[in-house]
């Protein structure tokens, strides 16, 4: 007579742990398998317009980091406001990145900020047309662009904190932080190619 051992079901955390990070980041990022051939050509389209024009994909990143932060936040805010006992408004996370914006504007050595090399790059190209654009603007916009990408990358840290406890997988969401910290890398990196070659 054989004894038939009814084994628990395997608990969330397992099936997270058994779970490949690419499979993760494709169901996070809501990629199908029939739209794969598609996130590929938009993938190879935007690193062939990188190899190109850093700034193309600067600008695309850059709206993408600023609706990002937006998206992080929102989805942190009521974690937070349980956790201090206070309500968070819009008009509180508009202070803060302006006031940051303004603080990091005033910070000196500017060169130890990402970014910088672009900015240069900029500042020099405008600076040679009729545009008349003053270097104090364009370093605004950059201030703004770099306290966006503070406030996504700590927003986005918290929410996958939450994920975590929730027993969620967040994985997908460290994915995107990293995705982000590899694009700005590459476009300094790119900047400094491409200057370096036009030199």
């Amino acid at each position: 007579m054989q004894t038939r051992l009814d084994l628990p079901p395997a608990s969330k955390q397992n099936k997270i742990a058994t779970q490949k990070p690419v499979n993760s980041l494709m169901k996070y990022l809501k990629i199908r398998p029939s739209d794969l051939p598609y996130a590929v050509g938009v993938t190879a389209g935007v690193v062939y317009l990188a190899i190109n024009d850093a700034f193309f994909v600067f600008v695309l990143a850059s709206f993408a980091l600023v609706f990002g932060a937006m998206y992080y936040c929102a989805k942190v805010i009521p974690f937070l406001e349980k956790t201090i006992g206070h309500r968070i408004s819009i008009w509180h996370v508009g202070v803060l990145v302006l006031g940051l914006t303004m603080v990091v504007g005033m910070l000196e050595p500017a060169n130890a900020l990402f970014l910088q090399d672009l900015e240069n790059r900029v500042t020099d190209v405008i600076g040679g047309t009729s545009s008349g654009l003053p270097p104090e603007s364009v370093a605004l916009i950059f201030n703004f662009l770099r306290v966006a990408f503070v406030l996504f990358v700590v927003a986005a840290g918290i929410f996958a904190f939450i994920q975590a406890q929730q027993g969620n997988d967040p994985r997908p969401i460290i994915g995107t932080i990293v995705i982000a910290f590899g694009t700005i890398m590459g476009i300094d990196v790119l900047t400094v190619l491409i200057a370096g070659a036009g030199a």
